[in-house]
């Protein structure tokens, strides 16, 4: 019985060994001619021409369905990671005539990295998007003046002395035709120089973007090369010019210490205070503001009899608020005359 199974499982081992072979062989040919499809991904990339910046690409990648043997679709699905299709085209100046080109992706743009006896056995259908928008400039490089930028507030008191000004005065830049061409200079970065009351020096770097608005509505940002990257900004400030201006009628005031001993008169009630300031200082000025005064403290000293008086001449002292900077503030008439009186008891 044993033998007789044994028989039946190796007997003509060799005929039947062909026969899985010539199966194997006919299963891997049918295999390979069955035909499968898969839509993938692929990269698009564009090249600018020499001596042009591409600025605008409006599609990176197309969707495109694959037909080919099944066993060469499924390592092309099965390795999209290591970039098996990508569609490439190199730009000419002739394509960009007005900067703005719209390209059909065709099959010859395609670059796989696939063997040709197996590229070759791929068909592409359903390209989406079927075409992709681009937008290039040739470089430009021109000299250009340089403007200083930013919020510089000169100190109370001062002024600029002129527009700030840049060192070097002009800077090579360098980029797409259609951002430098439009410019009349290069900025600085915005300075913050607030309450400047003396000469400054400080390095600034230069702005070395600009946004460009394409033929197409499309808004880019574009950067530039600037040769130097960076200026020296120079301020100058100087005092404002001074003037005088009076203030009439302003009360003169009595100060004394506590207890003083004689009744006063004063042959004045106001007087007129004459202030030479900077406009701005003057501005802050109001009548009520201002101080006028004659000081009793060193006349408390004096003797003088019962019931008699004596005149004095004193200088009338001005004063005038604490944020008021001023070179000047006198009152007209300067000296007032002063009576004390000791009245009878």
């Amino acid at each position: 019985m044993l033998k007789r199974t044994l028989r039946a499982i190796f007997g003509n081992f060799r005929l039947k060994a062909w026969a899985l072979i010539i199966s194997l062989a006919v299963w891997s040919y049918a295999s390979s001619q069955v035909t499968d499809e898969a839509t993938v991904r692929a990269t698009v990339s564009i090249t600018a021409p020499p001596n042009y910046e591409l600025l605008h690409q409006s599609e990176t990648a197309a969707r495109v369905t694959v037909v080919g043997p099944r066993a060469l679709v499924s390592r092309v699905r099965g390795d999209l990671a290591q970039n098996y299709l990508q569609f490439a085209y190199n730009l000419t100046e002739q394509d960009l005539t007005d900067g703005l080109a719209t390209l059909t992706i065709e099959r010859d743009w395609l670059r796989p990295r696939l063997p040709e006896q197996e590229f070759v056995q791929i068909k592409l259908r359903d390209i989406t998007p079927p075409q992709v928008q681009v937008f290039g400039s040739p470089i430009r490089e021109r000299v250009l003046p340089v403007k200083v930028e930013g919020s510089i507030e000169p100190a109370e008191g001062f002024r600029l002395a002129g527009p700030p000004s840049a060192s070097p005065l002009r800077v090579t830049v360098r980029g797409p035709a259609i951002a430098v061409d439009g410019l009349e200079s290069v900025a600085t970065r915005p300075l913050a120089l607030p309450a400047v009351s003396t000469r400054i020096q400080q390095p600034v770097s230069l702005q070395d973007e600009v946004e460009v608005l394409l033929d197409n509505g499309v808004t880019i940002t574009v950067a530039l090369e600037m040769s130097p990257p960076s200026v020296v900004a120079n301020v100058y400030v100087t005092r404002e010019d001074e003037r005088e201006e009076t203030f009439a009628g302003v009360p003169v005031l009595l100060r004394a210490t506590p207890g003083f001993p004689y009744e006063v008169e004063l042959s004045e009630d106001t007087v007129s205070v004459v202030v030479r300031a900077s406009a701005t200082n003057l501005r802050k000025l109001k009548p009520e503001l201002i101080k006028a005064y004659v000081a009793l403290e060193t006349l408390a000293e004096e003797e003088i009899e019962v019931g008699g008086s004596r005149p004095y001449t004193e200088r009338v002292h001005v004063e005038l608020p604490a944020d008021v900077s001023y070179s000047e503030a006198l009152a007209r008439p300067e000296r007032l005359t002063v009576r004390l009186k000791n009245p009878a008891g």
